[in-house]
């Protein structure tokens, strides 16, 4: 394979991510537009929880994958722009850490378990309302930071594959130029 791709694991890795992460929102905007008591309301919940869960999952053997495969040569570029795409995956990766641990934290600080896939996670806080709102605002703030983030890498992909006409796009949607 040419080394200047991604290999194909951190491929299917990173679209899987942007799928979980895209459901996990999308779950999570639905339910605010359904009234309290509709059980419905409650289902998008526990989903919206089983995609927060499995983009931490995910970004754990996406981490191994990274550590294994490695990323391909950063492309000729400007300083400024290498270093503000390090930057943004530095970002990218610590949200999507930071994210589904804070909605675990902030459930349990509510004093409920947490459950995934039939297991119940370990509790890591004790029930504490202070802690529970302090922890919902971050963890709404973060999830509101995803939507900016992604737009900007987004266009930052674009602005290479329109703009600079580069491989940059290219090199996370296949192994061929």
């Amino acid at each position: 394979m040419n080394k200047i791709y991604y290999h194909p694991v951190s491929r299917s890795l990173h679209w899987i991510m942007f799928i979980l992460i895209a459901v996990a929102l999308a779950l999570i905007e639905v339910r605010g537009e359904i009234p309290k008591g509709n059980p419905l309301r409650d289902s998008l919940k526990s989903w919206h929880m089983l995609a927060g869960q499995l983009v931490f999952l995910f970004v754990i053997v996406r981490v191994l994958a990274r550590l294994r495969f490695s990323a391909p040569p950063a492309l000729p570029g400007g300083r400024w722009q290498t270093a503000g795409a390090h930057a943004m995956h530095g970002l990218l990766y610590l949200i999507m850490f930071a994210l589904p641990i804070s909605g675990v934290v902030f459930y349990q600080a509510a004093g409920k378990e947490v459950e995934f896939l039939g297991w119940i996670l370990p509790q890591l806080v004790a029930p504490d309302p202070v802690l529970k709102g302090n922890i919902k605002e971050i963890h709404e703030t973060m999830g509101n930071v995803v939507y900016f983030l992604v737009g900007i890498h987004v266009l930052g992909a674009l602005y290479h594959h329109f703009i600079v006409k580069d491989d940059t796009l290219k090199r996370m949607l296949s192994g061929k130029a």
